[in-house]
């Protein structure tokens, strides 16, 4: 239930039917996109986030603090070309959270190039889970541990003018991987992506790609309609992309001024929570539409737009149901800047 965030980020769809070519002219791209995923990073803002999860209890909710947190880092990617990264993580932490529930997800997006010639590449894994309820959940917890097999999805998705290209695969490992084992779960992932029989690649191009002509894939893409907001265009706004060579539309569907916001959250293991009341702020509601899958998925940003916080995501939330909501604060010590890893 907890990767419900990630999901935004992440949808796989690694079941999913569709059109499979996997021609050594794609693999060789596929490949391309990762050694463009793995070159080091230059991080200009990097935003920390603590989790709160509610669950709703007939007429009120009821929650937790702290189960959890993660990143959204933005900057950019060596490289001879102009490359924009932007990196999310999300999720539970099984030291924190009821029942130990260790699900996660992260997705790193590099744009290349300028004009002619532009490209993007996006690599992302999950935790998946399948439960959708609270004794969904813990079956499969519970089966996890009896049986010691974890399942994982991953991807890279490559986006050209005139082609997309995806690959996706399911895995099972030994190793229940948690989001502080993020080098060690990604070092897994590729190798699976590159080696698992049971990997998929999908692709488009011709009239199918030249239907949506942005090169961007969905965090670049949230990003844009985030500066959308800033400047005040009349909502909607809508922005296609491409992702696992399917399409994807995301609509900022209204943005709301709000004079004040108090957050307070209880942190794990101390006495001292986190205290913000921020001012002048702007609440930014978002839609992501599947057109291939029939997906709709929802979610709130709330903005800074003065100082230091103008143009951060202050706060996410995401509500997949009635009953259960996730909630990401940003931590006392962000955002940050910081210099090449």
């Amino acid at each position: 239930m907890l990767l419900g965030v990630i999901a935004l980020s992440l949808p796989l769809g690694v079941s999913a039917g569709g059109p499979t070519i996997d021609s050594t002219s794609d693999q060789a791209a596929i490949q391309e996109a990762a050694r463009w995923i793995g070159r080091p990073d230059k991080i200009e803002f990097d935003y920390n986030y603590v989790m709160t999860c509610k669950l709703r209890l007939l007429f009120f909710w009821t929650g937790k603090d702290d189960v959890g947190g993660g990143y959204v880092r933005i900057g950019k990617a060596s490289g001879d070309d102009p490359e924009k990264m932007i990196q999310v993580l999300f999720g539970s932490d099984p030291a924190k959270a009821p029942l130990s529930i260790n699900r996660w997800g992260a997705g790193t997006e590099v744009l290349r190039g300028t004009g002619q010639g532009q490209s993007s590449a996006f690599f992302g894994f999950m935790k998946s889970s399948k439960g959708q309820s609270v004794t969904a959940m813990q079956k499969e917890l519970s089966k996890e541990k009896s049986n010691g097999d974890h399942l994982f999805e991953g991807i890279i998705s490559r986006v050209d003018e005139g082609r997309a290209l995806s690959t996706t695969v399911p895995f099972l490992s030994n190793t229940d991987f948690n989001f502080h084992q993020y080098a060690e779960a990604e070092k897994a992932t590729l190798e699976q992506l590159q080696n698992n029989p049971q990997r998929r690649v999908r692709r488009l191009d011709g009239a199918a790609v030249s239907a949506c002509p942005r090169v961007g894939e969905f965090l670049s893409t949230v990003l844009q309609l985030m500066d959308a907001a800033m400047a005040d265009r009349p909502a909607p706004v809508s922005l296609c992309y491409i992702y696992n060579a399917r399409h994807y539309t995301a609509i900022l569907t209204s943005v709301h001024n709000v004079e004040a916001k108090t957050v307070h959250v209880s942190l794990h293991g101390t006495s001292a929570p986190l205290d913000r009341t921020y001012h002048h702020l702007k609440e930014a509601h978002f839609v992501v539409q599947g057109e291939e899958t029939g997906s709709k998925n929802s979610f709130e940003i709330l903005l800074g737009t003065e100082g230091d916080l103008r143009g951060a995501p202050l706060q996410i939330i995401y509500q997949p149901n009635f009953w259960f909501q996730i909630i990401l604060n940003l931590t006392r010590d962000s955002p940050q800047t910081a210099g090449g890893t």
